[in-house]
């Protein structure tokens, strides 16, 4: 057969020793590092890893710009006199009589005018409000309409509330707080969208370098808000903090504009893909289209499922707390100053966005040499990327003033070993359910918020004095929930494709072939010139279409039956006047 999805499924050939005895193994068609790299497919993932640097950027944002908003007892009574004018309501500005001659705050303690103490933990949380809503209706939708939509949607709306944000606060707490949730909201969809965007677009040898790529852009907006946020800060205008709200939002509008212009849906719909490139992302691959009706009630009692469940809320947990409050424990602990503590904090994330990228090329490597099944290789990466940074979590939580710039290092080790989850649970919904990766990704990603939501909840109400005793407890709580994820991921996990996750059987009544019972059809001998489509539903909507001769529709033949195994069911194509097999071919 020669062709696939108007593409050459022809694949090269390699061959691997079994038992002693070579046998072919087939490779997707070779392309060399500059097209690969300049391909539709890598240029829709730098636009993921903008979408996703923007998501994370939005989220995390407002915890430096915390530390940037404080100021000291000091300089309290200078600021309510230049700046009591621009907000209104005692709450918004939370200056009264009592802080300004009372014992409350100490010269060597910092205080934030704008946000009273008693709902910081509510601000930073309010973001995981919003966005604990829409994760599941999002994989739902971006599977109907299209995640290029649904992405482009969510971050105008996002980007718009960013730019808001530092009027509303400085106007009333609760409309800062209100904000914030419209952020989480316009949020949720965002990711769900682009694991559908991948199950289309992501080759199978190369599902975890696509991920970790657009999955780094977490990595590189923890960079951003620590360090770039640092020096918007030392901006002498509006009080320098306004700036971070201002320059990220205004991003998100730039980026709009390129991602109307350069993404789409898939491979099927991009007006400028050559057939070469389908012909590599469909190598291979058991499903082509999403599904938008998953089958809930047998993956709740999938064991892989719970298992990545259970990995996503440890890892949203562990990055909640390291990327919102390190900013704050370098301040209260390790004594940094706000100059030293934007670019420090920056180290770990920078560690974990170059370990992501590494690992996946590892993991991808790994798969296309059969290496290691992809069950091992999801669970070796897990375990690396939980108990060594449990253990260095523990470490850190011991260590004093005096061994900073050791905690520094130990933490940033932490994250770049903690980065090798990229290639295991991340990329974890594309194995075990491609058709419905996004619609379980939302699901996964909705209940990982809790650890979002509680996360900073837990660490202000034990940090209230931000001892280093109290560091440590938060700390340990964190390396307790990492290990035991890691025990249920590696007793349960799978990199299989589940059976409720494959395509059903079906049977397409093709009248003249009498009697026969087989996957293959001559195409010589059904003597047609033209194809004709027939559409079958396996589960879902738009599950497969078999192309077969317009000429035998009203012809006396038998039957071809076709297993949706997810093995090796496809689309078939004949060409006009060819004498190939017409064969299912994997998808």
């Amino acid at each position: 057969m020669k062709g696939i999805a108007n593409g050459d499924t022809s694949g090269r050939h390699g061959s691997k020793l079994n038992n002693g005895t070579a046998t072919k193994r087939e490779l997707p068609p070779h392309e060399t590092f500059v097209s690969k790299f300049t391909s539709c497919r890598w240029t829709t993932c730098y636009m993921c890893f903008v979408a996703s640097l923007l998501l994370y950027t939005f989220r995390h944002c407002l915890s430096m710009a915390f530390v940037c908003m404080e100021i000291v007892p000091s300089q309290l009574s200078n600021w309510t006199e230049n700046n009591l004018t621009n907000i209104t309501g005692v709450t918004a500005n939370n200056v009264t009589e009592s802080t300004l001659h009372g014992s409350e705050y100490t010269e060597d303690k910092r205080f934030n005018p704008y946000v009273p103490a008693q709902l910081e933990g509510p601000l930073l949380s309010s973001y995981f409000y919003g966005y604990l809503l829409t994760p599941l209706v999002g994989g739902t939708i971006a599977s109907k309409f299209g995640p290029k939509r649904v992405v482009a949607t969510s971050l105008t709306i996002a980007s718009t509330a960013i730019l808001l944000f530092p009027l509303a606060l400085r106007t009333n707490i609760y409309l800062g707080i209100a904000m914030r949730i419209i952020v989480g909201l316009s949020s949720g969809t965002i990711n769900p969208s682009l694991y559908v965007m991948w199950s289309h677009w992501a080759p199978i040898y190369e599902k975890s370098q696509l991920a970790a790529v657009t999955n780094s852009g977490v990595n590189m907006a923890s960079i951003l808000v620590t360090a770039v946020s640092a020096s918007l800060c030392e901006i002498a205008i509006d009080d320098g903090w306004p700036f971070i709200f201002y320059v990220y939002g205004g991003t998100g509008i730039v980026w709009l504009l390129l991602w109307c212009f350069l993404v789409f849906d898939s491979p099927d719909t991009h007006p400028r893909i050559q057939e070469k490139e389908k012909a590599i992302i469909y190598f291979k691959k058991t499903t082509k289209r999403t599904s938008v009706k998953p089958p809930w009630m047998k993956i709740f009692k999938s064991p892989p499922f719970w298992a990545l469940l259970t990995a996503h809320i440890s890892q949203t947990w562990i990055e909640t707390t390291i990327t919102t409050f390190i900013p704050m424990y370098m301040n209260d602990v390790l004594k940094f100053k706000i100059e030293e503590n934007g670019l420090l904090s920056s180290l770990p994330f920078l560690g974990r966005f170059l370990g992501g990228i590494a690992t996946a090329y590892i993991a991808d490597v790994i798969q296309s040499k059969s290496l290691m099944k992809t069950t091992y290789t999801r669970k070796m990466f897990q375990t690396i990327g939980s108990i060594i940074p449990a253990s260095l979590l523990i470490a850190v939580s011991y260590l004093t003033t005096d061994q900073r710039m050791v905690a520094v290092g130990l933490l940033t080790l932490t994250m770049t070993v903690n980065s090798t989850t990229i290639a295991s649970f991340r990329v974890n919904h594309l194995d075990i359910a491609p058709r419905y990766s996004g619609q379980i990704m939302g699901f996964t990603q909705t209940f990982a918020i809790v650890g979002g939501i509680v996360s900073p909840l837990v660490t202000a109400a034990i940090t209230i004095d931000g001892t280093r005793k109290q560091w440590q407890i938060v700390f340990i709580i964190t390396a307790t929930i990492v290990l035991f994820s890691n025990i249920v991921f590696v007793l349960f996990g799978s990199g299989r494709e589940q059976p409720w996750a494959k395509f059903k059987e079906a049977t397409i009544d093709i009248p003249r072939i009498s009697e026969q019972n087989t996957n293959t059809v001559n195409a010589e001998q059904q003597n047609a010139h033209a194809i004709s489509v027939i559409q079958i539903q396996g589960g879902g909507p738009y599950d497969f279409v078999y192309d077969v001769k317009e000429d035998t529709k009203n012809e006396g033949l038998g039957k071809v039956n076709t297993g949706f195994d997810g093995d090796d069911s496809g689309i078939v194509h004949s060409e006009e006047g060819s004498d190939d097999m017409i064969e299912s071919t994997r998808m």
